[in-house]
């Protein structure tokens, strides 16, 4: 075995003109194997935990039809159904809801001494930080008391803190909002862009009362967010339903409200995410089959070109089988040195593609040696058709074709 294969390491480098060329091919589907499974399982981490910093368990209700338009959720219509009201009785009424949080937004400017800019001021209650998976990096929260006394307090995004503080500290600091001015009691801890590539940490959270009294001067809510006991959000979802359409009086009429159900929207980016890697790793196959396409191509015409080569060494005492391995083993050494090229390259093009994408680098090790492995079987098997007819050739025949 020794033998045969220095025999074949001998013909591999001599050959070595046409062995590179094939072993690239096969490298290339190793490559786009290694990379695209890492980029397909990078791209589901990074949607899974996109969606839990929705939330878990939850519920959004919002006021009026919402549409997707431009890949964002938007309201359509103004519609002014929805109340605090509605909200209190869904933690009330419903058996499968755990809490609630009611909310209203809107883009208003902020102030800061002689420094100003603008953020999204958001209405809510305490029970929101729960509902959207949110944690207060430093201070804290606004409380049950500050919330029914409807008092001037704030708690302000990174970003918000960036642009209006910079290096300084905001905690304790008034500032305006609409000119009413804030006390800042807290600052969240930072979340990064969501899914639409909006900035989460551009936003000021204040109690609700305070926001549609004082700010907005509104009487109604834009959502609600619902947070089921664990595993009930279509129960949760149901009886939510049912409770404001009798609410509403609304009978016969359509909804004057949009349920989404966060557990319905995960199931659906999951199964899109798991459909796109095992896109990828469709492709990916395709490509390792059409290396070895290259290696059958080399051992045939190494095989054509090397007759005189078979029947000299049959000629001197090589037998069927030891002609039969030393192809063998060059389709071998062809696939291996493909497979741990491709596995470097393929490993850097995952990291290249990480970075560009801002998604997480999820190199499997079993990915990256079946890869190798199969690149190497694959090579093997389309280079035993060529190996089994060099080893069928005639000593005299051979000979004398020389």
């Amino acid at each position: 075995m020794t033998g045969h294969l220095g025999v074949a390491l001998a013909s591999v480098w001599r050959e070595r003109r046409r062995s590179l060329p094939a072993a690239a091919g096969v490298a290339v589907g190793v490559a786009a194997l290694v990379s695209m499974v890492a980029v397909g399982r990078g791209t589901e981490a990074q949607v899974a935990a996109q969606l839990r910093s929705l939330g878990s368990d939850l519920v959004v209700v919002s006021a009026g039809q919402v549409r997707v338009i431009r890949g964002q959720a938007r309201q359509v219509g103004n519609v002014t159904t929805l109340r605090l009201e509605d909200a209190q009785a869904m933690a009330g009424e419903c058996p499968s809801v755990r809490s609630v949080a009611p909310a209203q937004s809107q883009k208003l400017p902020l102030k800061w001494g002689d420094l100003s800019t603008s953020s999204t001021v958001l209405g809510t209650t305490p029970e929101y930080l729960e509902a959207r998976s949110i944690a207060v990096g430093h201070g804290r929260f606004f409380h049950d008391d500050e919330l029914r006394a409807a008092l001037r307090v704030a708690v302000l995004g990174p970003t918000v803190v960036q642009n209006l503080f910079g290096e300084r500290p905001a905690f304790g600091e008034t500032i305006r909002l609409n000119r009413v001015p804030f006390e800042v009691v807290g600052i969240l801890a930072a979340r990064g862009l969501d899914r639409a590539g909006q900035d989460q940490d551009d936003v000021v959270l204040i109690p609700i009362r305070t926001a549609l009294r004082r700010l907005f001067n509104l009487d109604h809510i834009g959502q609600v967010y619902v947070q089921a006991h664990r595993g009930r959000t279509s129960e949760a979802a149901a009886e939510v339903r049912a409770l404001l359409r009798e609410r509403h009086r609304l009978r016969h009429r359509p909804d004057d409200f949009t349920i989404q159900d966060q557990s319905e929207v995960l199931a659906a980016e999951k199964s899109s995410a798991q459909s796109f890697t095992l896109l990828l790793v469709i492709v990916a196959v395709v490509a390792l089959l059409v290396g070895g396409v290259g290696v059958l191509a080399l051992m045939l015409i190494a095989v054509r070109e090397r007759v005189r080569e078979i029947g000299l060494r049959r000629a001197i005492g090589a037998t069927r089988r030891d002609i039969l391995w030393q192809f063998i083993e060059e389709a071998l050494l062809i696939g291996l040195a493909g497979g741990l090229g491709g596995l470097g390259v393929g490993t850097g093009a995952a990291a290249w593609a990480s970075t560009l994408g801002s998604w997480p680098l999820l190199l499997s090790v079993w990915v990256a040696a079946l890869a190798v492995l199969s690149a190497t079987l694959i090579a093997v098997a389309f280079g035993a058709v060529p190996a089994r007819r060099a080893a069928r050739l005639d000593p005299a025949v051979a000979l004398r074709s020389g």
